[in-house]
């Protein structure tokens, strides 16, 4: 019999293992995938983003505190402070310990549970007492105020800038009554500080905030702006070690890094000279009534030093975004009531006055510079030997110019003339021809030899660029160029920036030398030490030392020829140059003009040169070559006689001594001597030996009395009155109004009165000649013997209005 087969069975111990590894397994499985999002996690926050981590970890234990640097100061030639920082205080609040000041524990019950409520309530009460104080004593912006205090996770809020002491007074009195210094304190900033208010604004600039300055004031404009980092410094840290309140841990680390403070700047302007321009300009804009402003520079043509630069409208950098025109504040005005102050209308026009009277004339905008640019052709033709002084130039009143009559000012001709005759008429047909003779491909590289296709590298911010032909030197020196070549001789159909203008005429005038134009002088750091002195920067030689003195000597002529152009800008004593310019705004279509004047003096070393401009004179009717008051508008009539009293005040002001003529001489003061009690016939030949004439009053043979008295100084011109037998009288006269009056008419009318004249200006006794102002007011009492000073000036007629091509 067969033995049946036996059923294997599985070890219970070989089932428990398999079953042992296999949960080993995955439990490693889902071990590993679960580290896996751990491990990714780490290598991102430990190696990719390592530092920014770091950087976190550092802000919550360090506390970072800016020390900031001292603004450097800015001075002007002499030394006198122009820009100054001071210390004021600025508000800070902590709306997070505004919620810390409100101790919870004060409001729990007897289990330890808060009562919400209250305590949401007492956090409430805190920011009302705050906000409701600083409305009332610094009037700020309430719901402003409120949304700031909200904001729990801030421990900063700056809520009020640059406050005065006297400012902080009644708040700090509300900070201690009200224990409130944990949340809300003042911190010591800086405010900048003009002395001279609006003197030499736009050379200043001024401070404010900037898109990327953040709560500190940057330099906005001007020398503030270029010089920024210059005047800044560097801020200066203190770093120490918080708490996770964010409260200072005094025992453990720290670290100090001391601010360095600004640079002052000593610039080249002088505060005198400055307000010299301002005041001119300003005194031109009111008797002319002048629609657009204008612009003034004065610089020393030897260095390229700016003494003064001015800008009308002008500002006040103290308060730089508030209207400073009167005219300005009138149109806003009327606008204000037409359209409401919240208008769009309102608002734009008030952002569109800002932007006018900070923008800087002289420095930034461009104009058709005219006759003033004369010279500097004369110039370049000289240099290249292309005409002589000995020339001869005819004007028949124009010239043909391809398609175009292009016309003298004069229309029937100013006839045959000499090279200086030519300036001194400044004749536009001799201009053409002369500029025929030069070439348009040399006319063009004294354009660029002159730098008026490059800026002049002046160190302020914002300069302006020249405007020239589209197509540049190819289609100037074509045929199609011919009529820009002709009336460029004269200065228009081209723009230019006014610092460019100067800058061309100085090296004209000094000797043919190119300079680069600054205001900067030097820098130097809190000890007074110079850590930056600037050199005369020479761009190129134009022309020669004999060319220059020869346009000098012609230019004087333009100035003390008895018909010449400049003759309104006559000063004995001063030796004046210049060249006077009315040039069109072609692009305005307005028929407005530009009256300018670019002078010099003393001729034989120039000290100082001046370009005086006005924007737009008032016509009496459109297109009219007059003003309402009857003065013809051109360069002559209006720029010359201001520019001509500018140059004697900076010249008298700077000590140059006068250089007079015989002629001059003559007509200079002299002190009266005394010949009372004199035998009159003596008494006649000692006055007679010093140049001065006399009448006599009364009957008898000795002087009783004089008028004036002995040490008056008088015009050698004037007629004294001696009187005979009678009494010199004491009652007090009133001055005539002399306005209008020729020299003889006025020096007859006050001799009349027993008042002297001294006429200054133009003083040959032409029969075109007229007062336009006096010392001393018509109507004012004076005693007899006074000297009342009287401007004369000449009508000048040196610009027609004509159409010139494009």
């Amino acid at each position: 019999m067969q033995k049946p087969k036996s059923n294997p069975r599985r070890s219970p111990g070989r089932g428990n293992r398999s079953l042992f590894h296999r949960t080993v397994f995955l439990l490693a499985v889902v071990g590993v995938l679960a580290f896996v999002p751990l491990v990714v996690q780490l290598v991102k926050l430990q190696i990719f983003q390592h530092n920014e981590w770091e950087q976190r970890a550092a802000n919550q234990q360090t506390l970072d505190v800016a020390v900031n640097a001292g603004r450097g100061a800015i001075y002007d030639a002499q030394g006198r402070t122009l820009a100054r920082s001071g210390t004021v205080y600025q508000l800070i609040l902590s709306p997070r310990d505004v919620v810390v000041s409100v101790n919870k524990s004060s409001y729990e019950d007897e289990d330890g549970n808060l009562k919400q409520g209250e305590y949401e309530q007492a956090i409430e009460d805190k920011r009302d007492l705050i906000v409701d104080g600083l409305v009332d004593l610094l009037g700020l912006n309430e719901d402003r105020l409120r949304q700031r205090i909200e904001n729990t996770d801030s421990a900063y809020e700056p809520l009020a800038y640059e406050l005065e002491e006297e400012e902080t007074t009644a708040v700090r009195e509300f900070i201690k009554e009200n224990k409130l210094s944990s949340m809300l304190y003042f911190e010591p900033s800086s405010k900048r500080y003009y002395p001279y208010s609006s003197v030499g604004a736009h050379i200043l600039g001024f401070m404010a905030y900037t898109e990327n300055s953040g709560s500190v004031k940057v330099g906005a404009q001007g020398v503030e702006a270029l010089y920024q980092d210059v005047l800044s410094g560097a801020t200066g840290r203190v770093v120490t070690s918080k708490t996770g309140a964010g409260t200072e841990m005094l025992s453990t680390y720290e670290e100090y890094i001391d601010a360095e403070n600004g640079g002052n700047l000593h610039l080249t302007i002088d505060a005198t000279i400055q307000s010299m321009l301002e005041q001119t300009l300003e005194e031109g804009i009111q008797t002319y009534n002048v629609k657009k402003g204008g612009f003034a520079i004065a610089l020393d043509p030897s260095t390229g030093a700016i003494l003064g630069m001015a800008s009308s409208p002008n500002f006040d950098p103290n308060e730089y975004a508030s209207v400073f025109d009167q005219e300005l504040l009138d149109e806003l005005k009327a606008l204000a009531e037409e359209y409401g102050e919240d208008s769009d209308e309102y608002n734009q026009a008030v952002s569109d006055a800002l932007n006018l009277q900070w923008r800087n004339k002289a420095l930034s905008d461009t104009y058709e510079p005219g006759s003033t640019f004369k010279p500097l052709v004369v110039a370049a033709a000289l240099e290249e030997g292309v005409i002589s002084p000995n020339d001869h130039f005819y004007c028949d009143g124009g010239q043909q110019v391809a398609d175009w009559f292009i016309t003298c000012h004069k229309r029937a001709g100013h006839g045959d003339q000499t090279l200086t005759q030519v300036l001194e008429n400044s004749c536009n047909d001799g201009m053409m021809q002369i500029v025929q003779k030069l070439g348009a491909d040399t006319f063009w590289d004294y354009l660029e030899n002159y730098g008026l296709f490059d800026s002049t590298g002046i160190d302020l911010f914002g300069e302006g660029t020249s405007v020239f032909w589209p197509g540049g030197k190819d289609f100037f020196t074509s045929i199609y160029g011919e009529t820009s070549v002709a009336t460029a001789s004269f200065g228009q159909t081209f723009k230019i920036t006014p610092i460019q203008m100067a800058t061309a005429f100085a090296s004209m005038i000094n000797g043919g030398h190119l300079l680069e134009p600054y205001v900067v002088q030097s820098v130097s750091d809190d000890d007074g030490n110079s850590t930056y002195y600037h050199q005369v920067q020479e761009v190129r030689q134009v022309i020669s030392e004999e060319t220059s003195s020869t346009l000098r000597g012609m230019l004087e002529s333009v100035v003390a020829g008895p018909s010449a152009s400049g003759r309104n800008a006559y000063m004995a004593g001063y030796r004046i140059g210049g060249k006077t310019g009315t040039s069109q705004k072609r692009d305005e279509k307005t028929g407005d003009l530009i009256c300018s004047f670019m002078g010099f003096a003393p001729v034989d070393n120039p000290k100082v040169l001046v370009l005086l401009a006005y924007d737009s004179p008032e016509q009496s009717a459109s297109n009219s070559n007059y003003t309402p008051s009857g003065t013809y508008i051109s360069g002559g009539n209006i720029a010359a006689p201001m520019a001509g009293q500018l140059l004697a005040d900076i010249l008298d002001y700077m000590g140059v001594e006068k250089q007079y003529t015989t002629d001059e001489l003559e007509a200079s003061d002299t002190t009266m001597i005394n010949v009372t009690g004199y035998e009159l016939t003596v008494a006649k030949g000692l006055l007679t030996d010093r140049g001065i004439r006399c009448r006599t009053v009364g009957s008898g043979n000795t002087v009783t009395g004089q008028l004036p008295a002995s040490g008056v100084t008088i015009p050698g011109s004037s007629t004294v009155i001696l009187y005979l037998g009678e009494e010199v009288p004491k009652d007090k006269v009133k001055v005539p109004d002399l306005e209008g009056l020729s020299p003889s008419e006025a020096k007859n009318t006050l001799e009349e009165m027993g008042l002297f004249l001294r006429a200054t200006g133009v003083t040959d006794d032409g029969g075109n000649l007229e007062a336009i102002n006096q010392s001393i007011a018509a109507n004012t009492q004076v005693s007899p013997g006074t000297v009342v000073e009287v401007r004369f000036v000449s009508s000048v007629i040196d610009y027609a209005d004509q159409e010139l091509p494009d």
